[in-house]
């Protein structure tokens, strides 16, 4: 079983790490529950029945070990943020969203999200999965998470608007 695990590590440490420390901004949280989450893919990894592809499995066992860990610690990370957005030192708001992933203001808009809707927009938009894949995750419906998908982005595109009418102000 150390073989199979050490691969399952080695295709999934990086989407794993990358969901927990978009949805916790933090490296030390991030670097615990990926921890977590690869101890808990240690001992279920023989109930693995490929029912869904692996790097699903491990994203669904992270998310799960993030949201209780977040009722226990940090419940407020799970609700929508109402906090006034800090532009980014010389670039005007288009220049930033055009930005590439790693953008701050995008990170920071995607903090005041609902853990709901920013899970969806990293596992679609960051992580490319497909609507099947989410609906696996989420235990949404693949309709159901192309609404989720839908609303997610329009929240998103909500609070960008927000933050480029504080600019112009």
């Amino acid at each position: 079983m150390g073989k199979e695990f050490n691969k399952v590590y080695e295709n999934n440490k990086n989407a794993v790490y990358s969901y927990l420390y978009y949805m916790t901004r933090d490296i030390g949280d991030a670097e615990d529950l990926c921890q977590d989450t690869f101890l808990k893919i240690y001992k279920s990894l023989t109930n693995f029945r490929g029912e869904c592809n692996e790097r699903s499995w491990c994203i669904t066992i992270a998310r799960n070990t993030f949201l209780s860990w977040a009722k226990k610690k940090k419940p407020d990370i799970l609700e929508d943020k109402v906090m006034e957005l800090i532009p980014v030192e010389g670039s005007n708001p288009e220049e930033v969203i055009l930005a590439k992933e790693g953008s701050t203001l995008v990170k920071d808009i995607l903090l005041k999200l609902k853990e709901e809707y920013r899970t969806i927009i990293l596992l679609r938009d960051y992580e490319e999965l497909s609507y099947k894949e989410i609906g696996v995750i989420t235990g949404l419906s693949e309709s159901a998470v192309k609404v989720q998908i839908y609303r997610a982005r329009e929240k998103f595109k909500k609070l960008f608007h927000d933050y480029q009418s504080s600019v112009r102000r």
